[in-house]
Parts: C-alpha cells; sequence; structure tokens
C-alpha cells in the first residue's frame, strides 16, 4: 500500500516514526526534495538501511521534502520498483530532474501480469505519466482522484497532491497504517496492567466476601 510523507521545512522526523513506516512498508524507501540553486529535484531511492534513511532525513531537516516508503503489491520488491519516477526520463536509482512521480495505492487497470518486471505504479508512470502535462490540469486531478489512490508530483514548481492526505506528528501522511507500529509495545503492558486489576479486584471481593461470611457467622 506504500506511505507518502510530506515533511515541511524545519521539520523532524522521529526515529520512531520512521521505523513504524518501515516496518509497515518495507519494500524500500525513496526521498527528494528541491535545490533552488540548481532549479532541480533531487532524488534518490531503493534506500534500505534504516540509519542511512534517518541520517538523510535529518540532513534534510531546513528543506521541504518528501519520503516514500514502498510495501510491494505488484511486480518485483527491488529498487528499481521503488519511488519516485522521474517524468519523461529513464528509470534509474536517483538523479536531478524537473518533476518526480510518487504513488500510493492499488492500480487494478495497470496490474502487471504474473513474473512481470514491473510494478502497477511502474506501468502507470510509463502509460499515463509521461503522457500528461503536469502539474495535472483540474479535469485530469479529479479523473485520477478516485477515492482510493494519492499521488504526489514534486516538480520545480511546487508539489501537488492528489487525494487526502493527513496530518501526523506534523508532517502530511497519505495514510495512517504505520501507527499500528508505534503503539505494539504498550499493548502487553496494558494487558498486564488489566490483568493486575482483575487480581486486585478479585481479591478485595474475596476479603469482603470472607467478612460477610464472618459477619453471618457472630450473628
Amino acid at each position: 500500500m506504500c506511505v507518502i510523507v510530506i515533511k515541511p521545512a524545519n521539520t523532524d522526523v522521529s526515529r520512531r516514526n520512521i521505523e513504524a513506516m518501515y516496518k509497515q512498508n518495507p519494500h524500500g524507501v525513496g526521498i527528494s526534495y528541491y535545490n533552488p540553486k540548481e532549479d532541480m529535484i533531487v532524488w534518490k531511492k531503493g534506500l534500505t538501511d534504516l540509519d542511512e534513511i534517518e541520517n538523510i532525513i535529518n540532513k534534510l531537516h531546513p528543506v521541504e521534502s518528501i519520503i516514500h516508503f514502498r510495501y510491494g503489491t505488484s511486480g518485483p520488491n527491488n529498487a528499481e520498483m521503488c519511488h519516485p519516477f522521474p517524468i519523461n526520463e529513464e528509470n534509474r536509482l536517483k538523479g536531478k530532474s524537473k518533476k518526480i512521480f510518487y504513488h500510493n495505492g492499488e492500480l487494478k487497470p495497470f496490474e502487471p501480469e504474473a513474473n512481470s518486471p514491473y510494478s502497477d505504479a511502474y506501468i502507470f508512470w510509463q502509460e499515463v505519466i509521461n503522457k500528461v502535462d503536469i502539474p495535472l490540469d483540474k479535469e485530469v486531478e479529479k479523473w485520477f482522484d478516485d477515492g482510493i489512490n494519492k499521488m504526489v508530483f514534486h516538480t520545480t514548481e511546487g508539489i501537488q497532491t492528489v487525494g487526502e492526505f493527513f496530518e501526523w506528528d506534523g508532517l502530511k501522511v497519505s495514510n495512517l497504517k504505520f501507527t499500528r507500529f508505534l503503539f505494539e509495545k504498550s499493548k502487553p503492558r496494558k494487558v498486564l496492567s488489566f490483568i493486575k486489576w482483575k487480581i486486585v479486584l478479585r481479591s478485595i471481593n474475596g476479603i469482603i466476601n470472607g467478612f460477610t461470611k464472618l459477619k453471618d457467622k457472630i450473628e
């Protein structure tokens, strides 16, 4: 399903958030930012080392950037199928481009055949994105916005999103599925606490019942 993260300038992404996003979407990470001196979008993808990912994100603290964590639903889980995809350029693992494309969702009409070397997002990028004007005009944007798929176009003119994004910890994210990993460690504590309270309540009830029986005998 993936998750796309839009990180505003001067905003941190915590290690906990990075780890949760990667656990939910473990098939490779892509990152991009705008370099005004070159008037280019600088990007890299296929990252899998959490320390390296965190280090790059920390270095980009002063600037707005986009991060994509891939969960492969079609095609191979390799670096080449990670996002972003440079628009009207050859696919590669890093570069500088005027326009790049990120996706989160499932593109059923572009589902690849079994054992295909390509993902649905790759095919959609090749057959559609490379043939339309970017930024999208309002009519095309409406066609893309189906309530399921989320997209981001990172261009030298700015960032265009398609679909609903959510606020999370100072970030904008395309979904919140990763948040389940942020609370998984606290679940055993909650369960343990609940069990302890049940034992305490049973003990209290036992004491009360004992006193009641004793009182009945005395009376």
